[in-house]
Parts: structure tokens; C-alpha cells; sequence
């Protein structure tokens, strides 16, 4: 019976071992040099069984949003959560209005990765945040360079953030 349940055990992990949640506290503190800013937000990522990533992007007292991205830490973009210069269904995304609730909502796939992470996969990304190595970064108009940024780490939760 304990062979039988290892071999369950080990035929599960591989599903349990790619998922992963990750976590980014978005303030104009975060930033070099510093933004004086009352914006917060909240950017959080999931790694499902798929191979890909989900992750949901919310703010607070933030307008003007130009662009929001996850980064390496010396700033290099490695994949685009909002683009407001797309436009869906006739209208642009960039908001008007100081936001207080969703930014953006998305699915991250291998294709979407950019500069260093082309070419890569979603396991990539994710080892790139285990260790600390990635930003999220919101543009306004008002901070071209970025308003709110934070570190992605790992998360604590145990249920899904997304």
C-alpha cells in the first residue's frame, strides 16, 4: 500500500511543482529615485497547471495610466500587463480618470515574453521571480518612468490569487 501511495504521490507532484503564486505590493517608495505619490497597488500572479500565467493588476489613486509592465530588475521589460495603445473593442485602454479597482486582468504564455526571456517559457519567468528578480512597474502620464513599482516574491497564500 505505501509503494502504492508513493507512486500516486510522485505522479502528482510534477502538476503541484509548476504552480506557483506570486505576489508585488506596488508604491511610489519603490522606486529610484522615489516618487512622492498616494497610488498603491497590488499586482499577482499565478502559475497554473497549463504552463501559463495569470495575473490581475489593481490599483488605488492612480490616473493616466500609460503602460504597466513586469521587469527585470535593471529595468529591462520581459512582458506587458496593459497596454492601453491596443485597442478593444474600438476603444483605447488608457484610463481617464484617477483608477481605483482593476487595472488589468491577463494571461501571460510563452509569447508574450520579451527582451532576455524570448524565446523562453512561462518556468522561466517564474524562477526569474523566485528569486527576486522581477519588478512590476505602472507608467502615467504624470511619471513616464513609473509611478508604483514593486518586487514580485513569492506568495504565502495557499489558495490561488487569481
Amino acid at each position: 500500500m505505501s509503494l502504492g501511495i508513493l507512486t500516486i504521490s510522485l505522479i502528482s507532484m510534477p502538476v503541484f511543482a509548476q504552480q506557483a503564486n506570486f505576489i508585488a505590493s506596488l508604491s511610489g517608495q519603490n522606486l529610484s529615485p522615489k516618487v512622492s505619490t498616494a497610488a498603491t497597488g497590488t499586482a499577482k500572479f499565478n502559475v497554473g497547471p497549463d504552463g501559463n500565467m495569470a495575473y490581475v493588476v489593481d490599483g488605488k489613486n492612480i490616473k493616466g495610466i500609460i503602460g504597466a509592465h513586469i521587469s527585470l530588475k535593471n529595468g529591462t521589460d520581459v512582458a506587458q500587463v496593459f497596454n492601453p495603445y491596443v485597442e478593444i473593442n474600438g476603444k483605447s485602454g488608457i484610463p481617464t480618470g484617477e483608477v481605483n479597482g482593476q487595472i488589468s486582468k491577463g494571461v501571460i504564455t510563452a509569447n508574450d515574453l520579451s527582451g532576455p526571456l524570448s524565446g523562453k517559457t512561462i518556468t522561466d519567468l517564474a524562477n526569474l521571480m523566485k528569486n527576486n528578480s522581477i519588478n512590476v512597474v505602472i507608467r502615467t502620464q504624470g511619471h513616464e518612468n513609473g509611478e508604483i513599482q514593486g518586487a514580485v516574491t513569492p506568495s504565502t497564500t495557499q489558495k490561488q490569487p487569481i
